[in-house]
């Protein structure tokens, strides 16, 4: 007996930004886009996922990802029709739940996975499907989108690795600062901060081409400017800056200034 080929589509007035297709189409796709950001699942059968580049082998208990105008199609291994759930949001509300998460985004970031394999989210795509055709209101089946994607976003969509970068330098430096003081070695930032020392040194390198020993040296010498400009002793500037002795306060402060302590705190003389 041939098989029934339906398709079924849920779409709703007060959920404007969501549409859900469940079908058993046997019908093969070209090439194609979507404006939207879409995310399918096979509860029947296996297919071949093509995006952009690279192929799958598609099966039940994995998740196909498709960001926005992403190249790609979806079709059957077989002649026998696979049962499929295919889900199409608009970005706009899914920059919405991302800004949510990720306070610094200024537009919908891409999904760096074409393929999820996670059993859980898994099972809650399919239950949110399911939950889609049910007769609750629509207000629940906000929420439940809300509540699934918030998820998913939270799970797989990490901050950029540069600008991971950039907060970790921009929280060590500021630390340096704060305690310019003291004789900060990068074991005790590695501990600090919980990062590799190899990690830090790359960061800093990175952002000023220089160490962080070099840094803290910068922010030290900086002090002792300030204070040689307050008239404070050299004795008392070179202590207070967390030099060793005299001796290596002068020979650092003449390295990033030109000058002896003695020459610079003179130009500040009044008279």
């Amino acid at each position: 007996m041939k098989k029934r080929i339906f398709t079924k589509i849920f779409n709703d007035k007060n959920l404007p930004f969501v549409e859900l297709r469940y079908s058993n189409n046997t019908k093969h796709y070209k090439n194609h886009i979507h404006n939207t950001f879409s995310i399918g699942m096979n509860l029947k059968g296996k297919t071949i996922y093509s995006n952009k580049t690279k192929k799958y082998e598609f099966d039940v208990g994995m998740l196909a990802i498709v960001n926005p105008k992403e190249v790609h199609s979806c079709n059957p291994v077989t002649k026998e029709p696979n049962l499929y759930y295919m889900l199409y949001l608009d970005p706009n509300w899914c920059y919405g739940i991302q800004k949510s998460i990720f306070k610094d985004l200024e537009g919908f970031k891409p999904f760096e996975e074409d393929v999820l394999y996670d059993e859980e989210i898994y099972t809650d795509f399919k239950n949110l499907c399911n939950l889609l055709f049910s007769e609750i209101s629509y207000k629940e089946k906000e929420q439940k989108l809300i509540q699934f994607f918030t998820k998913l976003f939270k799970l797989y969509m990490k901050e950029s690795e540069q600008k991971k970068e950039n907060k970790d330098f921009e929280k060590i430096a500021d630390y340096l600062e704060q305690n310019s003081t003291e004789n900060i070695s990068l074991e005790e930032l590695s501990k600090e901060f919980n990062l590799n020392p190899f990690y830090i040194i790359r960061i800093f390198k990175a952002q000023k081409n220089i160490t962080p020993h070099a840094y803290l040296l910068n922010m030290k010498i900086n002090r002792a400017k300030k204070l040689l400009k307050e008239q404070k002793s050299i004795t008392f500037t070179a202590l207070e800056c967390g030099f060793s002795d005299q001796s290596h306060f002068h020979r650092n402060f003449c390295k990033y200034v030109a000058a002896t302590p003695k020459e610079y705190k003179l130009n500040f003389v009044q008279d």
